[in-house]
């Protein structure tokens, strides 16, 4: 793997652990996050920031049980790489549990993410959660 992927698998695996500090190291001070353009779900929209994006993650952390988000494959070209793999976890109010694919389309510039755009199946989610 490049630094760039190793970097990205790092970052997940701090999701995992729920370790923002390691998370935060990989960023940019002005990452752009792009979520699904599907309002009612926690994770949609465009934010700026780690703080945006922290506070986003806290939503996501109490609506969902055991979420996990997991890269199966890493795809790169340049300074892009494409990771494809699977959301999955229990929606707290409806007790549904998820699994869906996702695509995440990271930019890089000097080993930190500037840019991410987050492609999910937003109607499993919503329906999961009640949205």
């Amino acid at each position: 793997m490049s630094e760039n992927t190793d970097a990205l698998q790092w970052g997940y695996d701090a999701f995992g652990q729920r370790d923002l500090e390691t998370i935060r190291s990989i960023w940019s001070d002005d990452i752009e996050w792009q979520g699904p353009d599907y309002e009612p779900l926690p994770q949609s929209g465009r934010l700026q920031g780690p703080d945006a994006v922290f506070e986003m993650f806290g939503d996501l952390f109490e609506r969902w049980e055991g979420l996990s988000v997991v890269p199966d494959e890493f795809v790169e070209d340049g300074d892009t790489v494409v990771a494809l793999g699977h959301l999955e976890g229990r929606a707290k109010e409806s007790g549904e549990q998820v699994k869906v694919p996702f695509a995440h389309v990271w930019r890089m510039s000097d080993g930190k993410v500037e840019r991410v755009q987050i492609l999910e199946d937003t109607a499993v989610l919503a329906k999961a959660l009640g949205v």
